[in-house]
């Protein structure tokens, strides 16, 4: 199972992924609960943030072929 995943995902979606869900996240927490909600944009920017350089790292600048493509079906045909 997560030997597909890994085929499936890079790591590039996973960088996208991240700030997405710290955004969405807050909207579930009352809006009286101020210090959860910065703690998680907080959270959420320093994992992005730690993340961000592992694209680069993996990244092969000896070839000219496409990198970090996903290619998944949406709609089931």
């Amino acid at each position: 199972m997560l030997e597909h995943f890994c085929e499936c995902y890079s790591n590039l979606s996973g960088l996208i992924l991240c700030p997405v869900l710290g955004s969405i996240t807050p909207l579930f927490i009352p809006n009286s609960r101020i210090r959860p909600i910065r703690l998680i944009g907080l959270c959420a920017s320093l994992i992005t943030f730690l993340y961000s350089p592992v694209p680069r790292i993996q990244f092969d600048s000896s070839t000219a072929k496409s990198q970090f493509v996903e290619s998944l079906r949406w709609l089931p045909l």
